[in-house]
């Protein structure tokens, strides 16, 4: 397949899947307001949908603030967000000189600027890049990854990373991170109403239909978990899309194939499982594959399936082949 055919046929399944996000929400505000006023009868009956906007409402603001955060600080508030420490330019450790030299080299084979370099303090081989422009992107990568992978496999990941940002890949994924965080917090906010209202009202207000309060919450926790649930998949379908000409660009950048694929055959074998929890929003950044019904939530494709791409550069464009 063609670089650029493949980089085209990603940027339009991938506005499908963010007009998908939308609807589906617009979908699940519409349903719940129903519900709402179906459940609720007399002592649930105003002129305009209040809960279905409040469902909206929380959603896309959430979404909004935590997307200009985003842009306002860059990838590095992705990278701190999930435990990640700064390398500081001036660092005398070999292991982090070693790193921030191969980030400077492959900035300079992308014709990229060269990002902040942050490191996770966990076993588990993986990186991710985040930030909403080249200008303030970060690239972070594991303790485990700097420990288990070689010199070549490390500029794999590296390139792998940029290849992210060279695809305008990050944005899109920060703003799916925003919409799940929206639907998370609909949980959140389902959850505390549960906790704030009391259970028991006067006779005439259960005759009534119960507690409107109650319900509403009820009504908002189911909303914002199939939202939640549905965005997920989404999110790790964008996701997957996205990674076969990353895999491409780290060719590229290095001119050596067996560095990402050596790499991610050593990710194969790698049994630890310790990346952030606090960073759930983010899990599509980052190598997270799942087997059987899990795999709907997967945001990599099969490594064997990127390895074979790779090793028989599928998406590579011809005057990109004649180079290696």
């Amino acid at each position: 397949m063609n670089f650029w055919e493949a980089q085209a046929r990603a940027r339009g399944k991938t506005k499908i899947y963010l007009a998908a996000f939308v609807i589906i929400t617009c979908i699940v505000a519409a349903i719940s307001e129903m519900a709402m006023r179906h459940f609720a009868k007399d002592s649930y009956d105003p002129n305009y949908p209040v809960l279905g906007l409040t469902f909206l409402a929380i959603t896309f603001l959430v979404a909004l603030f935590n997307y200009s955060q985003y842009c306002n600080h860059g990838g590095s508030y992705v990278a701190e967000s999930v435990g990640a420490y700064r390398i500081d330019p001036r660092t005398r450790d070999p292991t982090e000189k070693q790193l921030l030299n191969i980030v400077e080299e492959i900035a300079l084979a992308s014709g990229l600027p060269t990002p902040e370099v942050y490191i996770m303090p966990v076993n588990q081989i993986n990186a991710f890049a985040a930030g909403t422009t080249p200008e303030n992107a970060a690239i972070a990568i594991t303790e485990g990854t700097l420990q288990k992978l070689n010199r070549d496999e490390i500029q794999g990941v590296i390139a792998h990373e940029f290849g992210h940002v060279y695809n305008a890949d990050m944005k899109i994924s920060l703003r799916l991170a925003a919409m799940v965080m929206g639907f998370f917090f609909v949980i959140y906010i389902g959850m505390r109403l549960l906790q704030v209202s009391s259970l028991s009202r006067s006779r005439s207000s259960n005759e009534k239909g119960g507690n409107p309060l109650v319900l509403a919450a009820f009504i908002l926790m189911i909303a914002g978990a199939f939202t939640w649930f549905a965005g997920s998949i989404l999110k790790s379908m964008v996701s997957r899309e996205r990674e076969y000409l990353a895999d491409a660009c780290a060719v590229q950048f290095t001119r050596n194939p067996d560095g990402i694929a050596n790499a991610l055959r050593k990710i194969a074998i790698d049994t630890t499982e310790d990346m952030p929890k606090e960073g759930a929003a983010f899990s599509h950044l980052y190598f997270d594959e799942h087997s059987g019904f899990a795999r709907l939530f997967a945001t990599h494709p099969p490594i064997e399936k990127r390895i074979a791409a790779i090793e028989g550069k599928e998406y590579l464009p011809e005057e990109w082949k004649k180079m290696l």
